[in-house]
């Protein structure tokens, strides 16, 4: 039994693994920091300190164009470094994009677990897409809203 769930579970490990090369190569080379003032300079002051709430309220958009790994590998770290550069706390930045992405999961067509659940429904991923986006967007944005009203989310 071990023999058949090693190869999921092997990959699961080099992904994470990549990933954490991949944002120390970022970080440590100083490329992150240079991307993030790259991106300061044509950022207005009076839009930068919401970045989060921008990017997070963009999550669901963006998982269907990117995969969740990009998005949390790549994205997050970004507006982090971004957002950190006009007084955002990283806590807020983390749990903006993660709530409002977190929705994004069932209508990516990166997410093996949506492929099998159409399979099951004998559906196809435009008609799930078409029907289901926004009010996945919808949704995602209430929680996002909720999270602020709450002060999870700073402002």
């Amino acid at each position: 039994r071990l023999k058949a769930h090693a190869p999921n579970a092997l990959m699961m490990a080099a992904v994470i693994i990549a990933a954490a090369v991949f944002l120390g190569v970022l970080n440590e080379s100083g490329m992150l920091e240079s991307v993030a003032l790259s991106l300061l300079a044509v950022i207005p002051d009076a839009v930068g300190q919401y970045l989060h709430l921008i990017v997070g309220a963009l999550g669901v958009p963006l998982d269907i164009l990117t995969s969740t790994d990009a998005y949390y590998f790549s994205v997050l770290p970004l507006v982090e470094a971004t957002a950190g550069q006009f007084g955002v706390d990283t806590a807020s930045t983390a749990y903006a994009l993660v709530i409002g992405n977190i929705i994004g999961t069932f209508v990516s067509p990166f997410a093996p677990a949506m492929w099998l659940a159409l399979g099951l429904a004998e559906a196809n991923i435009g008609q799930h897409i078409k029907y289901s986006f926004l009010i996945m967007w919808g949704f995602s944005i209430v929680l996002l809203l909720a999270a602020v009203l709450m002060g999870i989310v700073a402002i």
